[in-house]
């Protein structure tokens, strides 16, 4: 639950970050001021809005480009909220900032930052960092194969095998980042012990695993509604009056659900419980997406129990997850 207004930081920052430059905008006061985005110029920044007074920042993710910045302000004891840009852009409509540019985008993220509207973040561990990397590199080299295998279809044959040489090369590649995956999966204990527990669960593998490790390290440690929610699994209500709509999934971590996707898909066949509980909302009549969302929402409550009981997957699923 979120406070008010009234108990919200009496100043914070928002920052607007791109590859070369950082445009801040401090609340309330108006102070606003552009920064490099190199290691002189976040310090900088970092320097002028600790003298402004400022406890709380607020910034967009834009993949290795914020990551030291959000170091940087965590390390000066400066709380770090990073906010999806598609509610950035939802707020600044709701509050009439119909114009977009960088400076503005600032303001409208300290504005976000002073009213508390979302929670603040440790800076990701280097080790999961590189692991989300690798786990990302994957996923695009799998975007770029499945494009070229529809592709080469629709070829005659001599085009076709000039990409099907390029589709071997991607498969490699994959092959090796595979590699790489598995090994920093098992460079530090903790992570190599997460990885075991999530992986004794009968249709999550080394892929799933590691997507869960670098993407979701919250697992284990929330609620099991929080963790639905983070994973995008949780239905939300879509009613108004009398009128009671269907009640659909959204937000949550992207990656995240596209492997807890796959890898229902897998346990259904293999996993003895979620095959019995898929069977069981098939015959009630619930469509295959539906079914297969409640099953994805099973498997993320059974690993985050999982997790925090410190135990591998048996038969017989823990007390905490039984009842999810």
């Amino acid at each position: 639950m979120h406070t008010t207004a009234s108990t919200a930081p009496e100043v914070t920052v928002g920052i607007d970050v791109s590859k070369a430059r950082l445009d801040a905008h401090v609340e309330p006061t108006g102070a606003a001021r552009s920064f490099d985005n190199d290691k002189c110029g976040r310090r900088a920044l970092r320097n002028w809005a600790r003298r402004e007074g400022a406890r709380r920042a607020a910034l967009e993710p834009t993949g290795r480009f914020h990551r030291p910045l959000h170091q940087c302000l965590a390390d000066a004891g400066i709380e770090v909220v990073v906010v999806n840009p598609r509610r950035t852009r939802n707020f600044a409509r709701s509050i009439g900032k119909e114009a977009k540019n960088d400076l503005t985008d600032a303001e409208v993220l300290a504005v976000f930052a002073r009213l508390q509207l979302g929670e603040a973040s440790e800076p990701k561990a280097e080790t999961l960092q590189q692991l989300a990397d690798l786990v990302g590199a994957r996923r695009n080299l799998l975007e770029s194969l499945d494009a070229l295998r529809k592709a080469s279809r629709e070829y005659f044959e001599d085009a076709a095998n000039s990409m099907r040489r390029s589709i071997e090369t991607i498969r490699e590649d994959i092959a090796g980042l595979d590699t790489r995956i598995a090994a920093r999966m098992r460079s530090e204990e903790g992570l190599k012990r997460r990885s075991e527990i999530i992986r004794s669960v009968p249709g999550c593998g080394v892929v799933t695993a590691a997507v869960l490790c670098a993407e979701m390290p919250e697992l284990g440690a929330v609620g099991h509604p929080q963790a639905a929610a983070l994973a995008g699994v949780a239905p939300f209500d879509r009613d108004s009056g009398q009128t009671r709509g269907t009640r659909r999934i959204r937000g949550g971590r992207q990656p995240v659900r596209n492997v807890l996707y796959m890898a229902a898909l897998s346990a259904v066949r293999c996993n003895p419980d979620l095959r019995e509980f898929y069977e069981r909302l098939c015959a009630a009549g619930k469509q295959f997406k539906v079914a297969i969302v409640a099953v994805m929402r099973k498997l993320v409550t059974l690993l985050n129990a999982l997790l925090h009981q410190n135990r591998e997957w048996q038969l017989e699923a823990p007390a905490s997850a039984a009842g999810a």
